[in-house]
């Protein structure tokens, strides 16, 4: 039925926007690039169909009402809080589906429905249920990139502990305590292209695919076959808009190519695009910020994630961390781009470091973990101390420990 309604809406706004595209298009001078963002009466609309589906579920989970808006409340209220009490103004839209955050699924899906069902869950606390919306999950140690602030920098490029049933056993394992998304990272995945193939063509539907890729060959091939095959998103990394800059920081003469090359691939193929960006202390200025977020929304990407160096992997031991005022110019970006009506046709800023200040770490399973190139368990990338194997060890009962003792902070 919301689909339906939807569908009734959007045939009706379609005319409108068309036209007021044309003619902001003639008053500029030029065609805009393809923007993912919806803004307005449009994601209002949305933002309603998707709270009154959060109040259906609501409904069949406790089949009470009272303890349904009850519920219902505490998921708004916490949403609120995750954004410092700030309404988001758009959302982005790729085939058919809306995204208003990078780390949930697209509604309307089957995983949308879950990953609101995790979070009915985690907000009850009757229910002492354990629950898991996303695994990072490196499946590779190869990567021919020499990229400054790798932090999987010892395990590359030595041999593969995992096959490819041994990824497909632990997602399958995760994807039993209902995680929503599988973010496969590495080294570079896509060394691994035909396991990904495997992996996708092989478990349980109804859990979001992505990809972390620098963009080394992801033609437009590839990923016509990945999405095919279900793949939701890639997240490439790109940490600067300068491409010279770029390639010194990842150690390859033409590693923007690959990236804006894979960002175009994506897009041709309906999959959802995210721009991750090392924020460094040599990288971090007024300037630098809009200038990447500018290239990004000419590139019509969904997302910017927004990463703060930590003293690991590459980095270890090394001054990497970024000054009071500097992380107080990426919160102010953050804040701005997302925040401000001035930007609705820009991409959504995702900025972990913000969250973790602001509400608490999503790591150490409360909402997500990182799983290494070994098959071991860590509270988050950053994190790296292995707490169990996704492989060998009781996954809930260890998850159940994590969730008990936090997550180590920096």
């Amino acid at each position: 039925m919301i689909m339906q309604t939807i569908t009734v809406f959007e045939k009706g706004i379609s005319v409108q926007g068309n036209l007021e595209k044309k003619n902001a298009d003639k008053a500029m001078g030029f065609k805009a690039a393809a923007s993912p963002m919806i803004s307005g009466m449009h994601k209002s609309f949305i933002k309603c169909c998707m709270w009154a589906q959060v109040l259906l579920l609501n409904f069949l989970y406790y089949k009470n009402p009272v303890k349904a808006f009850r519920s219902l409340n505490r998921l708004r209220k916490l949403r609120s809080d995750f954004r410092g009490n700030r309404a988001v103004l758009k959302y982005a839209k790729v085939d058919g589906k809306y995204y208003f955050t990078f780390n949930a699924p697209g509604f309307p899906s089957k995983a949308f429905n879950q990953y609101v069902l995790n979070n009915i869950k985690k907000a009850d606390a009757a229910a002492h249920e354990i629950t898991l919306d996303t695994i990072l999950f490196g499946i590779t140690k190869k990567c021919g990139y020499q990229c400054e602030h790798c932090f999987e920098w010892n395990a590359l490029n030595k041999p593969e502990t995992l096959k490819r049933e041994d990824i497909l056993s632990v997602i399958t394992s995760f994807q039993q305590l209902g995680i929503t998304q599988v973010q496969l990272s590495g080294g570079e995945p896509l060394n691994r292209f035909a396991d990904i193939v495997y992996i996708l063509q092989n478990i349980k539907k109804g859990t979001e695919v992505w990809l972390y890729t620098s963009g080394y060959h992801f033609t437009d091939e590839r990923a016509a076959l990945l999405k095919r095959e279900g793949l939701t998103g890639i997240t490439v990394s790109l940490d600067h808009w300068v491409p010279e800059l770029h390639n010194n920081f990842r150690g390859r003469h033409n590693a923007f190519e690959w990236a804006e090359k894979a960002v175009a691939s994506a897009k041709a193929n309906d999959l959802v695009v995210c721009l991750s960006l090392c924020a460094t202390k040599e990288f971090i200025t007024q300037y630098n910020l809009v200038q990447y977020v500018e290239l990004a929304k000419q590139w019509g990407v969904s997302f910017v994630q927004l990463l703060e160096p930590r003293a690991v992997g590459h980095y270890a031991g090394k001054d990497v961390f970024v000054s009071a005022e500097q992380l107080q110019l990426l919160e102010d970006f953050f804040i701005e781009y997302n925040f401000n009506r001035t930007y609705t046709q820009y991409p959504l800023i995702v900025y972990h470091g913000f969250y973790s200040r602001h509400v608490g770490c999503g790591g150490g399973g409360r909402h997500y973990v990182y799983v290494d190139t070994d098959g071991d368990v860590h509270n988050c990338p950053f994190c790296q101390h292995k707490m169990f194997s996704a492989l060998r060890d009781d996954i809930k009962y260890n998850l159940r420990l994590m969730t008990t003792n936090g997550c180590s902070v920096f």
